[in-house]
């Protein structure tokens, strides 16, 4: 009888605990997508979409005192940045969504507005709130230790930009008067570098020499390049088709997510 009644108790201050857990959770959720919250992201990524029409002007401006491109080739560019980013921006988006049921919507916005990578997000949130985001633990004072930390931890390469443009658009053209051929040496290898860096780290590192193997980053990375390969060979052949050339980078995105989902 004892025993039952012990059991009786245990299980009421287990559901009791359930309860108190939850309605932690639901009060942290209520203030991360309380109205306030969501006017000032909204006044971020107002901020964010002032300076890019900002840039675009400037730029604008500058191609036409220098004549470097014409305005056929600037459509061109923006038509294939902009498709160019739709195959990351799915990405994004996918994680995006989960991150908001950690974190709520307004700090998403505010995060992946600014910075885009929404990985990066949802590892800090994880990091600043001490493992309870998403848990019946995360308390409000859980929202605002991770909020700082996502915060403080992407902020690094927005302070060197701004500190530090102006001081290497200077370094470029003293290199330039020196050596002309050292800035179209570093355009032409930085991104290699960069790729081949980015590539080695989820091929070899999260793939063939992770704990457990996969294939799926190095097939990924394949199905990319056959398909950059595949638009070539295309507009090769049919000079008609040129414009496959513009979603060529659409395409190897699409290509290689599908393929890396499958295998994974």
């Amino acid at each position: 009888m004892r025993i039952a009644n012990l059991d009786a108790f245990l299980k009421l201050a287990w559901n009791l605990d359930l309860i108190k857990w939850g309605l932690i959770m639901k009060e942290t959720l209520v203030i991360a997508n309380n109205p306030i919250m969501w006017i000032l992201a909204l006044i971020i990524i107002a901020n964010v979409i002032v300076q890019c029409f900002i840039f675009y002007r400037l730029a604008n401006k500058h191609v036409k005192e220098t004549s470097i491109i014409s305005s056929k080739q600037i459509k061109e560019a923006f038509k294939i940045g902009f498709i160019g980013t739709l195959g990351p921006a799915f990405a994004v988006f996918a994680v995006a969504v989960a991150l908001i049921a950690q974190i709520g919507g307004p700090l998403t916005l505010a995060r992946v507005g600014i910075i885009g990578s929404a990985a990066f997000e949802m590892i800090a949130a994880g990091i600043g709130s001490g493992g309870t985001a998403g848990t019946p633990d995360f308390a409000p004072k859980m929202l605002s230790a991770a909020a700082w930390v996502m915060t403080l931890g992407g902020a690094g390469w927005l302070i060197v930009v701004f500190f530090a443009t102006k001081h290497i658009d200077k370094l470029q053209v003293t290199v330039k008067k020196a050596n002309p051929l050292t800035i179209a040496y570093m355009s032409l290898f930085a991104p290699f570098i960069i790729f081949f860096s980015l590539a080695y780290k989820e091929v070899i590192n999260k793939g063939l020499l992770a704990k457990q193997f996969t294939v799926a980053p190095l097939a990924a990375l394949i199905a990319g390049a056959l398909a950059v390969v595949i638009v070539n060979k295309i507009v090769a052949k049919d000079s008609s088709k040129k414009w496959l050339k513009e979603w060529a980078m659409g395409f190897a995105v699409v290509a290689a997510m599908v393929v890396g989902t499958i295998l994974r």
